[in-house]
């Protein structure tokens, strides 16, 4: 009896289809590899969290008064000039700082440029508090630690009487380790102060730096300790580290000259450390990737200044 040869035509043709199956896949993952870079991407993944950023903001008038009675809807912020939506905006009041102050004692504060930081320093530790704290770096080529975390009235006449002067300031040094001393803080509001010439330009791994750290740096310029031309680069916008660091960091500078001078800084500079606007968006680039990011904070008034961070750095996974 002959064998029945339908079984083996319907073996036949299921090979084939999937020979011919195989091989239209095999055709469009061919062509898939040969697009050009960029034309075939993975989709992107669904369900990141959004990048919660937080930034302290100062805002005063055209007279430099401090402004505080502002709600979210005056604010914009823009990440790459894209607009982001600002979901709370506070203004917090007499918060506790914690200070470093950095005091210049390179050749450029010889005499009575060094006689009149320390003046400065012994009249602004009056105008703070316990919880506030402080502690004080000398630096020029090195940073030297003079005074640990202490309260402000606690005494500090010995540890800063007599200090020597000379060598080159080397500010960026002197910040980086501040800043890195700031996470042993006991407050959360931190911030930096500077009491110097101000003779350095800023270095751009410590610009990475206040990315990083989001503190404030303030400044008070001794412009008293150098010669004209060198005070004409000091105020100058691309001049003095001083200014340099406290623009990106949102912080403000006060040039003087005298102990005369100094007075209305230094009733201004307490309530700039202790008394600011924080406001909190949700970024619509949510990558933790660790890179930097520009930033521009504006506000629903002509007549308003605003003081911000210029850059932040997001944080890693």
């Amino acid at each position: 009896m002959p064998e029945n040869p339908e079984p083996n035509r319907i073996g036949n043709h299921s090979k084939s289809g999937r020979r011919v199956r195989l091989s239209i896949k095999w055709v469009l993952l061919c062509s898939l590899l040969l697009l050009p870079d960029g034309l075939f991407k993975a989709p992107a993944r669904s369900g990141q969290k959004p990048l919660p950023v937080s930034l302290h903001v100062a805002v005063t008038d055209r007279n430099g008064k401090p402004v505080e009675n502002l709600q979210a809807a005056d604010f914009e912020v823009f990440e790459k000039k894209k607009l982001q939506r600002v979901a709370r905006v506070r203004f917090e009041r007499n918060v506790p700082v914690s200070l470093g102050v950095l005091v210049d004692v390179s050749r450029s504060m010889e005499g009575d440029g060094i006689r009149l930081a320390l003046k400065l320093l012994k009249r602004l530790a009056t105008r703070l508090e316990s919880p506030d704290e402080l502690f004080v770096n000398a630096f020029s080529g090195e940073s030297q630690e003079l005074l640990d975390y202490m309260a402000p009235e606690d005494y500090l006449e010995e540890a800063v009487e007599n200090l020597s002067t000379g060598g080159r300031p080397h500010m960026g040094q002197a910040l980086d380790l501040a800043l890195i001393k700031l996470r042993d803080a006991s407050n959360t509001n931190r911030a930096v102060l500077f009491i110097s010439a101000g003779r350095d330009i800023a270095g751009p791994a410590t610009l990475d730096h206040i990315a990083r750290h989001r503190h404030p740096v303030y400044a008070l310029g001794i412009v008293g300790a150098v010669s004209f031309r060198t005070r004409i680069k000091i105020l100058n916008v691309k001049g003095s580290a001083l200014k340099v660091y406290a623009d990106h960091s949102g912080g403000s500078v006060f040039f003087v000259e005298t102990e005369e001078e100094a007075a209305g800084p230094l009733e201004m500079l307490p309530y700039q450390l202790k008394n600011r606007f924080v406001l909190e968006y949700f970024s619509t680039q949510p990558e933790r990737d660790g890179k930097s990011r520009k930033i521009r904070i504006a506000v629903n008034h002509s007549q308003y200044q605003v003081r911000h961070l210029k850059r932040y750095e997001a944080p890693r996974r």
